[in-house]
């Protein structure tokens, strides 16, 4: 029983030993620290190291000859990183080597600043909180003139980050334009996948501006996949204006616009949404812009000729609306542009319905990297399209306009362009019967109003790789396309 006093008391000894050199351990553990980094070029005002918490708190940091670096409060806890590298002031901050790995349970920064004199930009953070960041080991072999472009793209395609909070965030270009925002706060970040992101006040001034040429309230995005722009600048062939092609998202919203570009030419915009459903192979999504007004003013110089023509058109501003809805079922090799509208209210309504068939994989390789032309060289085929447009008043102001600068009657100013798109012939087409049918239609919804319907349904399905055939002198239109037109009242 003696003996095992003995050994208590021994080893209790031990931890209050320990636990007394704990905080000569610490400031052994700044001190080469802060001596790592000076030889990295960092100069640091204060550093502390917490051993137990895996902590280091680094104050007033200034890196590069010029102070390149600045951050007031750099705070990182829980860090999984070998402690004979922190002695060497090999950190996050400043010190680590692309490809290596790190976790962090938490990271904090305050007013932070970084210029690259090379380049001419400059970002700023005024406060920055991130929680459970995590990257594994990446490739980092890489001889290329964009390495630190490329290594950022790997990076970002092995990080996680649980949630990443920012405010007073800024770029300053070289040309000296600034985008920023007053927050952004990202959740759920793996490895390319973000499960959601917002930001407040958005806004981009061009350099000498007294203020933002663009502002944008608030901007939302769920389940964004960066996977693909990702892979693409991390190849060893990326280079800068690579297209990155298309990022799909669940959902995504901007609202609340504004700025200086907005006021001069008397525009507002509502919003700017996109939603996508995904089963498979199988996708439908929507794109709408609700409540896009233009309503200038004589006060500003850049929109008075449009004052000019909304005036002579009996009209104080224009209301219009977009919605424009899209099925992509690549199982069945089928592309649908279900209902596209733009509406002018109390003037015209204009839709467009579309099939295109037989896709194949290159179509939808080239729709995925927003290839155009791409589309263009593949065997998908237009089976049927249809526009309608439909006039509320927007014909009749258009015609009275004109009339007013002629000194012609509405009438005969109705007359006059009938008759011209009857006697239309454009250059390098086959003017046919057919053609002349269509013509004809066309000018009695000049005449009468109504609602214009044209319609296409090319017998076979015109395919893609023919439309080089549409742009050739004598080309057949009105055949081809199996182009037909009707007016209803």
């Amino acid at each position: 029983m003696r003996k095992s006093f003995v050994a208590l008391g021994a080893v209790l000894g031990l931890v209050v030993i320990g636990a007394a050199s704990i905080p000569f351990a610490e400031d052994f553990a700044a001190a080469r620290l802060k001596a790592g980094l000076a030889q990295q070029g960092v100069k640091v005002e204060t550093v502390q190291v917490g051993l137990l918490a895996r902590s280091v708190s680094l104050g007033n940091v200034v890196g590069g000859p010029n102070g390149e670096l600045k951050v007031d409060t750099w705070e990182a806890s829980g860090l999984a990183w070998p402690l004979d590298e922190l002695l060497k002031g090999r950190l996050p901050l400043r010190g680590l080597d692309w490809g290596d790995p790190l976790h962090v349970a938490r990271l904090y920064l305050r007013n932070f600043r970084l210029a690259t004199p090379d380049a001419g930009n400059t970002w700023t953070i005024g406060e920055l909180t991130g929680t459970d960041i995590d990257l594994p080991r990446y490739d980092a072999a890489y001889d290329g003139p964009f390495r630190n472009q490329v290594m950022v793209a790997r990076l970002l395609g092995a990080l996680s980050v649980g949630r990443l909070e920012q405010r007073d965030f800024t770029y300053v270009s070289l040309e000296q334009m600034s985008q920023g925002a007053a927050s952004v706060s990202l959740s759920g970040y793996r490895q390319g996948l973000i499960e959601a992101l917002e930001m407040k006040d958005f806004q981009v001034q061009p350099a000498d501006a007294r203020m933002a040429g663009l502002t944008v309230g608030d901007v939302t995005a769920r389940s964004v996949d960066l996977r693909r722009p990702i892979a693409i600048a991390s190849s060893i062939d990326w280079e800068p204006g690579t297209p990155i092609g298309r990022v799909p998202m669940a959902e995504g919203r901007l609202s609340g616009f504004g700025g200086d570009l907005m006021t001069r030419y008397g525009l507002s915009l509502g919003s700017v949404s996109t939603e996508t459903v995904r089963e498979g192979e199988f996708s439908r999504s929507r794109f709408r812009v609700e409540d896009f007004v233009l309503a200038p003013s004589l006060r500003s110089v850049e929109a008075l000729g449009m004052l000019l023509v909304l005036q002579s058109m009996n009209l104080k501003e224009v209301r219009l609306g977009f919605d424009c809805s899209t099925l992509e079922d690549r199982a069945r090799h089928v592309l649908k542009f279900e209902g596209c509208k733009l509406s002018g209210q109390d003037l015209a309504e204009i839709s467009l319905t579309a099939q295109v068939i037989d896709t194949d994989d290159e179509f939808w390789r080239a729709i995925d990297e927003a290839d155009l032309f791409g589309v263009l060289g593949t065997k998908a085929a237009l089976s049927s399209a249809r526009l309608v447009i439909a006039d509320k008043s927007l014909l009749q102001r258009s015609l009275q306009a004109k009339a007013r600068l002629s000194g012609q009657t509405l009438a005969a100013e109705r007359a006059a362009l009938a008759a011209e798109i009857r006697r239309f012939q454009p250059p390098g087409v086959l003017i046919t019967q057919d053609m002349s049918k269509v013509f004809d239609a066309v000018a009695r919804f000049v005449e009468q109003g109504g609602t214009l319907t044209l319609d296409a349904m090319p017998q076979p399905a015109l395919g893609l790789e023919k439309i080089d055939y549409l742009l050739k002198p004598g080309a057949d239109l009105v055949n081809a396309l199996g182009l037909t037109a009707t007016v209803s009242r």
